[in-house]
């Protein structure tokens, strides 16, 4: 038995079904559906070649319908714009307004009768919203794989930029560590005479007297501020001297 339209349509999107063409593909929807097929009425059947082939239908009603209809007719006659048409499907009457196109199995001017649009548009409304509906989830998947390839393109480029920066700044951080140090080796005390004459650079000891006066030398080398002051105990040798003199 071949699967609806759009159920059809739904499996072949997803791979499961291959789509086979033939010539009811390229014919136009037949939204009546087969005239001998008593299930036409059903707005969610769709009519295919098992309907064509296993429905025989009704060729000629029942006497015993056909009496009651035309009493049902007598009572209440049809208005202008209304004919009756017969059904092969299910061996009924049904009544059809030839203005607004609408069907009701009643006449109409029977106080039960339900005027409403045929099986045929509601089914071809429902078709219609179902493939919209179809194209529409179609888009939007594609959409967002669009979007997926466009993150991940995104992401493969931030990627490689932050590599690109952290290469980057590894560098620059490797040269301002030896820019530093060369700008540190050539930073000159403006007081040093290297700073305003041909003389070489000294150190910070450089220029300093020499320890003859016996100041504290607490340091590896002549302190940098020496004491004005001798030592303690040349001031007491001093002062002996003196005092063996007088």
């Amino acid at each position: 038995m071949p699967l609806p339209n759009a159920l059809a349509a739904k499996l072949a999107k997803r791979g499961l079904l291959v789509a086979k063409k033939s010539q009811d593909q390229t014919k136009k929807s037949n939204y009546k559906g087969w005239s001998t097929c008593p299930n036409k009425s059903n707005i969610f059947h769709e009519c295919t070649y098992w309907c064509e082939t296993h429905w025989k239908g009704v060729l000629t009603p029942d006497p015993r319908y056909m009496r009651n209809m035309q009493k049902l007719l007598f009572k209440y006659p049809l208005p202008n714009n209304w004919t009756e048409v017969f059904d092969k499907g299910l061996g009924r009457y049904y009544y059809w307004n030839m203005e607004n196109d609408l069907v009701s199995w009643l006449p109409p001017r029977h106080p039960k009768s339900i005027k409403t649009v045929s099986a045929a548009k509601l089914r071809e409304k429902r078709i219609l919203a179902a493939e919209h509906e179809l194209k529409v989830s179609e888009r939007n998947e594609r959409d967002d794989r669009d979007r997926d390839d466009d993150s991940d393109d995104d992401r493969s480029y931030h990627k490689h930029d932050r590599r690109d920066r952290d290469k980057d700044d590894r560098r620059h951080r490797r040269d301002d560590r030896h820019g530093r140090k060369r700008r540190k080796d050539d930073i000159i005390d403006p007081m040093d005479p290297a700073a305003y004459s041909d003389v070489p650079q000294g150190t910070w000891s450089d220029g300093l007297e020499n320890n003859k006066t016996r100041a504290d030398s607490t340091a590896s080398g002549v302190l940098y501020q020496q004491r004005p002051y001798p030592a303690p105990g040349e001031v007491l040798a001093n002062n002996k001297e003196k005092n063996k003199k007088k």
